[in-house]
């Protein structure tokens, strides 16, 4: 599924044959849909909705870093 990323004005919209996926974004958040889109397609991840070991992680060390 070939993933379009058109530019109009100052904001980014990401498109599929099947429809929009973002309207009104920015280049770098764009490019991640499109990133997400492609692995989706032609990997086996799917998304669960849980976030990441990583951001869990990330999360706990800036809660702890504003109670200091």
């Amino acid at each position: 599924m070939p993933v379009t990323i058109s530019k109009k004005d100052h904001s980014y919209s990401v498109s599929t044959p099947s429809g929009t996926k973002a309207k009104s974004t920015s280049l770098r958040k764009a490019l991640a849909q499109r990133n997400l889109l492609n692995a989706v397609e032609h990997s086996s991840w799917r998304p669960t909705g849980k976030p990441s070991q990583m951001a869990m992680k990330k999360h706990v060390m800036k809660m702890r870093a504003k109670k200091k």
